[in-house]
């Protein structure tokens, strides 16, 4: 007879996602943010983002709002389900939809594992304006990477994108984890990838990473643009010393 103590426990299943309560809910937010949009809010959208992006016109507040309702709805079903809505509404390109898309996930940010990247891989060649890419960075990106540090490897990929929301996820998805003094080293090198970016949008996320960075790492973030002053965009090194001291920000921007 077989030893049964030497048998592996089986693995853990997943609960079944329901295909209609996916797409139900799916049309239920844009629905709404279809009713909530406004072209004066469009037209901010797009002044932020630079260029002409697929959105409703929805304010922030109102937005948040909407994905609130989806984050209680989505308690039961649990993360497996709030994933699959969320890729398709991050499928659609459109801003509102990602920003909905990150809020749901984001809520269930503590249950992330490494493994559930390759759910939320596939959205960084869906973003289309810095709005997304800062959500998808923040509230999914880099769950994954407190969860699995190896990641760090795709987000040095991913800076080097041709599309330059997806750069932007990249750096941002370093801004929680560098404020609270972690992965520093990480994201340090992964900003030297961008630190000469030619696009506004990437040179603002940058900074806003370096930024964070700062509140515990003032000295060596001082440090780390000082090398930096004679090459990197105005713009990108101004941000990201907007939280020095002073003496600190002397020595990085000269």
């Amino acid at each position: 007879m077989a030893n049964r103590s030497n048998r592996r426990p089986a693995p853990a299943q997943q609960p079944p996602t329901d295909a209609a309560f996916i797409r139900s809910s799916a049309d239920d937010v844009r629905r709404r943010l279809r009713q909530a949009g406004r072209k004066d809010a469009a037209e901010r959208i797009r002044k932020e983002a630079g260029r002409d992006v697929p959105c409703y016109g929805v304010p922030a507040a109102d937005v948040h709002r909407i994905g609130l309702d989806l984050v209680r709805k989505l308690r039961s079903p649990g993360l497996p389900t709030t994933l699959a809505v969320a890729d398709v509404l991050f499928r659609s390109g459109n801003v509102e939809e990602g920003l909905v898309g990150a809020q749901i996930v984001g809520a269930l940010a503590r249950l992330i594992t490494g493994g559930d990247f390759e759910r939320i891989e596939p959205w960084g060649d869906t973003l289309t304006a810095p709005q997304t890419a800062d959500a998808l960075g923040a509230s999914c990106l880099s769950p994954s990477l407190a969860a699995k540090p190896s990641l760090v490897k795709t987000m040095r990929a991913w800076a080097r994108s041709e599309n330059p929301s997806k750069r932007r996820a990249a750096i941002a998805a370093f801004g929680p984890l560098a404020r609270e003094g972690r992965f520093t080293t990480d994201a340090l090198e992964t900003a030297e990838i961008l630190m000469e970016d030619s696009s506004e949008e990437a040179q603002r996320g940058v900074g806003a990473m370096l930024m964070e960075a700062s509140r515990l790492n003032g000295d060596r973030v001082a440090d780390f643009l000082a090398e930096w002053k004679d090459r990197s965009p105005r713009l990108l090194l101004e941000t990201a010393a907007s939280r020095l001291q002073p003496a600190q920000r002397d020595r990085a921007l000269g």
